[in-house]
């Protein structure tokens, strides 16, 4: 339920547009569900990496701007390209930090 919680959490403060800005706040959920001193690391780096996948560029439209502009192409379409390939990214890296866990 944790890692969950921190892929969930790290998406949604992820949707700044920056992806970092949300890090502090994945830091101190993930030692309030960190069952032991060898999961709060892992439940950390989960929430940190799905903030920056959504956030950093790769799924909100506002932070593709400066990329689609360079490559001439739609913000938009770029997003809607990448949308598979993040979620999928999401479901993968959530099920292998449940196994690290």
């Amino acid at each position: 339920m944790g890692a969950i919680t921190m892929t969930v959490t790290g998406a949604v403060t992820g949707m700044d547009g920056s992806g970092f800005s949300g890090i502090s706040l994945v830091g101190s959920i993930a030692t309030m569900f960190a069952g032991s001193a060898d999961s709060a690391p892992v439940l950390t780096a989960l929430g940190q990496v799905a903030a920056i996948w959504v956030g950093g560029g790769t799924l909100i439209p506002w932070a593709l701007i400066p990329a689609a502009a360079i490559c001439g192409v739609s913000p938009f379409e770029l997003a809607r390209r990448n949308l598979k390939p993040v979620l999928l990214g999401l479901l993968v890296t959530t099920i292998v930090a449940i196994f690290l866990i």
